[in-house]
């Protein structure tokens, strides 16, 4: 699932040349892009959390009105899981990797329990929470997952991922200068990778652009937009909370 980065681009621009307010080049867009993505996906965790809290209170229904279960899939467009290989009991943190989920053997069988490293010492000191190969523990560095007692050969990770930043390519007319939209790679392509759509369910539409057209605001230094798109963003909000 995706939206599409063309649609969103010209949306954006038809919205900001309404009233001739100003243009957005396609590199600025993609850096906003990827920056409002990211909020996003960071603001369903919260959303999330939110809803289940209301849900355990006994204010949910069911079926179309289970607001967690449609959160939930909005953060699962994210999810990945890999497998990977233990070295001296340890594996490297993927580089897209954005929340942790799980960690098990790779034939499910053995689950690995999450620790605070501070906490490990005082696990150790025991033997009756010491951690053995029955029932490992894992901890998180910046860098690695180190198991505890060490353990050998594949571990499945399950995680959400950082997006892959949009890219809106292009080629451009050497005569007029104008841009035009490019799905292909290569020669004559800017950027050469080609276009890279929004990795959003698309119920997120709407907020993705109201989110970049107040960044857009701040690039070409025009505070109506950003106070237009706000407003319309906290209509939003109100909504979802009411």
């Amino acid at each position: 699932m995706a939206i599409s980065v063309d649609k969103v681009y010209k949306t954006v621009l038809s919205i900001l040349n309404k009233e001739s307010r100003g243009f957005l080049t396609p590199e600025e867009f993609n850096k906003i892009g990827a920056q409002v993505q990211l909020d996003i996906l960071d603001q369903h965790f919260y959303d999330y959390n939110r809803a289940v809290v209301k849900h355990n209170a006994g204010r949910a229904v069911e079926d179309y009105g289970d607001i967690p279960e449609k959160i939930e899939q909005k953060i699962d467009v994210f999810y990945k899981t890999s497998n990977l290989t233990l070295s001296a009991g340890k594996i490297t943190i993927p580089t897209d990797l954005y929340k942790l989920i799980d960690i098990s053997t790779t034939d499910k069988l053995l689950q690995i329990e999450k620790v605070n490293k501070k906490d490990l010492s005082y696990l150790l000191s025991s033997p009756l929470t010491k951690p053995t190969s029955s029932f490992p523990v894992y901890y998180k560095s910046d860098t690695e997952i180190i198991t505890n007692p060490t353990l050998t050969g594949d571990l499945t990770v399950q995680y959400i991922k950082i997006p892959e930043d949009p890219v809106w390519a292009y080629t451009k007319n050497a005569t007029t200068g104008a841009l035009t939209y490019s799905a292909a790679t290569g020669s004559g392509v800017i950027p050469t990778t080609g276009k890279q759509d929004f990795i959003l369910h698309e119920s997120d539409r709407v907020q993705l652009i109201l989110g970049i057209l107040k960044y857009a605001g701040v690039v070409i230094a025009d505070p109506t937009v950003i106070q237009a798109a706000s407003a319309e963003e906290n209509k939003t909000i109100q909504l979802e909370n009411s």
